[in-house]
């Protein structure tokens, strides 16, 4: 089995490119496509501020259009998020009326595991029925929605809207990205 092709930091113009950087990546043309995005909710595609109507963060609504282009080229959605009792997540995807383009909400309060934890890649790649090679995690956690993935042998891609933070730095092979609509015409993943 064969290594995704690794994907380079975005330079100062913030556009991700994508390059075959090793004599073990397949070139670009014969990788795998992305047949699954796994992704976070908070600062992926739910705002920071609470919506006390629905009693949750809603989803940002930049992301709406953006969510339903990645369904309809068939890419299997799965939600991967770490949550607190009180939080489903359904009603923000609800009111934003994409709750049907969703396969699998995989939340941590429910399931009873949170990440980092490794079984919760586990579960992530058995939903997305898929190899982890074509399973893009997305997130704005290095840690959580990047490295985890990664060492699980999925693809990542962080979404920081203003550039790394000072002292971060993105592990070799993930991409960073300004929002998730930036996934659509990224070359190398479709």
């Amino acid at each position: 089995m064969s290594k995704a092709p690794r994907l380079r930091r975005p330079g100062p113009s913030m556009t991700a490119t994508v390059t075959a950087t090793s004599d073990t990546a397949e070139p670009l043309a014969e990788c795998r496509p992305v047949r699954c995005l796994a992704l976070d909710f908070g600062g992926t595609i739910g705002l920071r501020e609470l919506d006390h109507l629905i009693g949750q963060r809603p989803v940002d609504p930049a992301a709406v259009e953006p969510l339903r282009l990645l369904h309809k080229r068939r890419r299997r959605l799965l939600l991967a998020s770490n949550t607190l009792p009180c939080e489903t997540r359904w009603p923000a995807l609800q009111q934003a009326g994409v709750d049907d383009l969703f396969t699998c909400s995989l939340l941590s309060h429910s399931l009873g595991v949170a990440k980092p934890a490794r079984i919760f890649y586990s579960l992530v790649i058995a939903a997305a029925e898929c190899e982890p090679g074509e399973i893009l995690f997305v997130g704005d956690s290095i840690r959580s929605d990047v490295v985890g993935p990664m060492k699980a042998g999925m693809r990542a891609a962080l979404i920081r809207p203003c550039g790394m933070r000072p002292g971060e730095n993105l592990p070799a092979g993930a991409i960073q990205i300004r929002h998730i609509a930036d996934l659509i015409d990224l070359p190398g993943l479709w």
